[in-house]
């Protein structure tokens, strides 16, 4: 029984026999090659913009990093000026084991990890964990 040709195999097909008389079998090993070089410097393009974008992705979490750790640190009364982020992470996941418990409140809040319901305890827990330090 012959296979029946359906649907877009006709225009493959339609597409392949339209090449070979346009440029002729001679043309097509050099066509074939042409259209390789193209879709590898699409892909590289793509690759370059993805990588592009990861990276400015990367940076704006990295500056709402130190955004909320500057928010934390001020919610505890550690002074955040003249001092790195690493240092800063530090003095607060020192700080947040003396700060009462409004303070770690509102520093859960300023680093994103406040759940209603959880007690003080716990929120000390998900800020050093947030800091990753």
């Amino acid at each position: 029984m012959a296979a029946q040709i359906e649907g877009i195999e006709w225009v493959v097909i339609l597409i392949i026999i339209a090449v070979l008389l346009l440029f002729g079998p001679s043309k097509l090993p050099e066509l074939a090659r042409g259209v390789g070089r193209a879709l590898g410097e699409f892909r590289r393009g793509r690759m370059e913009i993805e990588r592009e974008i990861s990276t400015e992705l990367s940076t704006m979490d990295a500056r709402d990093m130190r955004v909320r750790v500057e928010k934390a640190a001020g919610a505890l009364g550690v002074p955040a000026t003249g001092r790195s982020e690493m240092q800063l992470k530090l003095d607060i996941a020192r700080a947040v084991d003396r700060a009462h418990d409004e303070q770690v409140v509102s520093a859960a809040q300023a680093m994103g990890v406040y759940s209603s319901g959880s007690d003080v305890t716990r929120l000390k827990e998900q800020i050093i964990k947030a800091l990753n330090v």
